[in-house]
């Protein structure tokens, strides 16, 4: 390759690094830029400036490859670059660098065309300096100002204690003490499985249910206060200037430290708002069948599919399933779990199936499975939850009603209902060593509710009639006249008339007594009653009775009877009109909203109305702290707070009258909208008109 060619290589090569170099050097340059930004808006912490170096040197290493990556692009037509800004090469560097590029164009090429092209390009470029086509002085400038720039954000996250000392100086000698610094680190629950998060100087906290706050404050002031829905407490003094305090979230609401007052002056306000973000129950539900089944036999098998979800994890997911077997009052329950094949798409996500036959369970005509799907997750002591029960019954032989009445179709639900109360009133009595008396009473007291539920039931049933079969081999279409005389001595002397009733009289009569008992946690002298309630039932819903409802018909308006009274005695019916209640959350925003009015009517606003602006705000969250428009105004009253402590007078005027505003459209909500103008009769008649001749044919009069 002859001289010339060479010498245009070594010029393209060395316009390719200084542009290389340049480019890494605005790369590091944004890199500082974006490390600066993060130090002052308090990550990492002012305690952590190793961290903070390494984050820096992190932001440089990334902006420096983004910034080579995009430069390498442009560097393969360095020539072109080249001929862009020095314009005296006219496109002779381009050719010089494409035959040097591609060895087919100089073969192809006579010799003394390539010569020419070659010797002409490389005069051109001992004439240009690439330093000129390529200046590096905007980048070095770049470079140095975000270094130093950097480089005191660095100072300043390493000097904590000097720069809280010298806040507080400037606010002893000439303000009000203020807050250095709040830091807050969330610890969610250990079953969440979640790091910490540390939060600084934030306005809100969102936290998970459970979660430990831990709250930091650095400040010169003497001594810092928390308030919360719950109360105020002190926190207690630490190293290095150090306020600390824990707390458990555990509902909406607010913290609000206050500093205390120095020198004759008022200590600063901050006011952050607390979100609490609940940890849902897990969702389960069966998606095959999911419908009951009547079975003409046991011998059956349930393609059965569920599915289960949660906001954080599942722990378990089961197939809990009930036996129903006997009739009358003899019931025996036998319960089980069902093995099932889990897929487990994440830890949120779950969908189980199995092919579950029932020949294992050996069921006999009139039996039944009750079965359903639960599913838990991790956290502690949270119930199971379950989805929709669903059937599966076994076809018994039956009767058809007579003419003119209906028999119950759920002629065992009752004795099915009252059984378990004694079988939940028995397990209570066996678990009652394993548990708290809190628990113990709980559970006595829902039993309690469940059997006065029961007991409803019978009240209402109590409006059809309790009778008796003739004869229960027999079919209910056939009389056996042999029966029927026996039975008519006992039918003359009433001895057989309501002794299906009284039964049922008696068996809601225990009932009232076993729940009596159980709502005051007497549990073991519930147990009598609830059998003997059992054994009434027992006697009214014997093989030789049968429950009896007649079908009504539906009553017609005699119409010629309308406004056929006297109306002598008509008179008006006066009531006297009672006043609406107030309501409590209309009242309180009412208040907040004065109360924003008269400050911001104020005709001096100074940094003494801090602590009024901080108050509303607390104001409204006790309102409803869990109302995202209240959660909004608050924030704004908040940050008005912080422009009084500065001294702009003008830019918290600005917050409270957008406070003002958003807090009015909140309020309207709440409030009824006003009746509408009654329309004018007149102008009612000219719409119709109009409507009229608009739908009328054309051509028509």
């Amino acid at each position: 390759m002859s001289p010339d060619a060479e010498e245009i290589r070594r010029f393209l090569a060395r316009a390719a690094r200084r542009l290389t170099w340049i480019s890494a050097a605005e790369g590091a340059a944004a890199g500082l830029a974006v490390a600066m930004l993060l130090a002052l808006a308090g990550w990492p912490a002012r305690d952590e400036p190793r961290i903070a170096v390494l984050m820096g040197v992190g932001c440089v290493a990334i902006g420096v490859l983004i910034r080579l990556l995009i430069t390498s692009r442009r560097t393969h037509s360095i020539s072109q670059l080249v001929e862009h800004r020095a314009l005296q090469f006219r496109n002779v560097l381009i050719t010089a660098d494409e035959l040097l590029a591609t060895r087919s164009l100089v073969s192809a090429a006579p010799d003394y065309v390539t010569s020419l092209v070659w010797r002409t390009a490389a005069r051109t470029t001992r004439a240009v300096d690439v330093a000129h086509l390529f200046p590096a002085r905007r980048a070095l400038v770049l470079f140095f100002a975000s270094a130093v720039l950097w480089l005191g954000a660095l100072t300043r996250l390493s000097t904590p204690a000097t720069a809280s000392v010298s806040r507080f100086v400037r606010g002893a000698t000439g303000g009000t003490p203020v807050f250095d610094a709040i830091d807050v680190t969330i610890e969610p629950p250990a079953y969440a499985n979640r790091p910490p998060e540390t939060v600084h100087d934030a306005a809100r906290i969102d936290a998970l249910a459970g979660s430990r706050l831990h709250l930091s404050v650095r400040t010169g002031a003497p001594s810092v206060s928390m308030e919360t829905l719950r109360g105020a407490l002190p926190l207690s003094p630490s190293t290095g200037g150090r306020f600390v305090a824990d707390l458990v979230a555990d509902a909406d609401g607010y913290i609000a430290l206050q500093l205390a007052p120095a020198n004759g002056h008022a200590g600063a306000r901050k006011l952050i708002g607390l979100t609490v973000t609940p940890d849902n129950a897990p969702r389960v539900r069966i998606t095959a069948p999911a419908k009951d089944l009547h079975l003409a036999t046991g011998q059956y098998t349930i393609d059965l599919a569920a599915q289960a979800s949660d906001d954080i994890g599942l722990a378990s997911l089961r197939l809990r399933y009930t036996k129903v077997s006997g009739s009358g009052e003899r019931f025996t329950f036998v319960e089980g779990d069902v093995p099932l094949s889990i897929t487990r798409r994440d830890a949120r996500s779950w969908t189980a199936h199995v092919r579950w036959s029932l020949d294992s369970l050996a069921l006999a005509p009139g039996d039944m499975v009750v079965y359903r799907a639960v599913a838990t997750d991790h956290r502690p002591g949270a119930p199971a939850s379950e989805s929709d029960s669903y059937i599966a019954d076994v076809a018994a032989p039956g009767g058809n009603a007579a003419a003119g009445f209906a028999l119950d179709p759920n002629e065992d639900r009752y004795a099915v209902s009252q059984q378990m109360v004694i079988l939940k009133t028995e397990r209570l009595l066996a678990n009652k060593s394993a548990m708290t008396a809190d628990a113990y009473t709980a559970a006595a007291q829902d039993i309690a509710a469940e059997q006065r539920k029961v007991r409803a039931e019978f009240v209402f049933m109590m409006g059809g009639e309790v009778a008796d079969a003739p004869d229960p081999a027999a079919s209910m279409t056939e009389l056996n006249e042999q029966a029927e005389a026996e039975g008519e001595s006992d039918l003359a002397a009433g001895r057989m008339l309501n002794r299906g009733r009284v039964a049922l009289l008696n068996a809601i009569r225990s009932m009232s007594r076993a729940s009596a008992s159980l709502t005051t946690a007497s549990v073991a002298p519930a147990l009598p009653h609830e059998r003997d309630a059992l054994a009434q039932l027992e006697l009214a819903f014997s093989r030789t009775r049968i429950l009896l409802r007649a079908l009504t018909e539906h009553e017609r308006l005699d119409l010629t009877r309308r406004l056929s009274g006297s109306l002598a005695d008509v008179t008006r019916d006066e009531r006297p009109s009672a006043d609406p209640a107030a309501d409590p959350r209309v009242t309180a925003l009412r208040g907040a909203l004065a109360g924003i009015a008269s400050l911001a009517g104020t005709a001096r606003l100074d940094g003494s109305a801090s602590a009024g602006a901080s108050s509303l705000a607390e104001r409204v969250l006790q309102v409803d702290p869990s109302d995202r428009a209240l959660q909004a105004v608050a924030m704004v009253l908040d940050t008005a707070a912080a422009a009084l402590t500065r001294g702009t007078a003008s830019d918290a005027r600005a917050r409270l009258d957008r406070a003002a505003t958003d807090l009015a459209a909140a309020l309207r909500r709440d409030l009824l909208n006003a009746p509408a103008q009654p329309a004018n009769i007149t102008t009612n008649r000219l719409n119709g008109a109009l409507t009229d001749a608009l739908r009328a044919p054309r051509g028509s009069p």
